[in-house]
């Protein structure tokens, strides 16, 4: 069953420029991830600092599978270095 997650990032504001960077490197490499349907991402117009991933994956095990090897492979810890707090993250339905 298709599985669909909504990630918010709220970065640190002297993060902003090299998080950028990540997210369009995310944008170009997430949907050649094996599972990976789409990725959309948006920046809050009021608050440049906070980031949604809209992503659609074949299934929500197929996205935990990919996120323990973003674990694994130390790429969450660069990640998190430019978060001012945890994301907020779900899967969703939709109605």
């Amino acid at each position: 069953m298709e599985a669909n997650v909504i990630i918010t990032f709220t970065v640190k504001e002297s993060m902003l420029e090299k998080f950028t960077k990540i997210l369009e490197s995310v944008k170009h490499d997430l949907p050649a991830v094996q599972g990976c349907n789409s990725v959309q991402i948006f920046n809050n117009k009021d608050n440049r600092n906070i980031f949604t991933l809209v992503e659609s994956w074949e299934s929500e095990e197929s996205h935990k599978s990919y996120i323990e090897r973003v674990v694994e492979s130390g790429a969450w810890t660069t990640i998190a270095s430019h978060l001012e707090c945890e994301p907020v993250s779900g899967y969703y339905t939709g109605i």
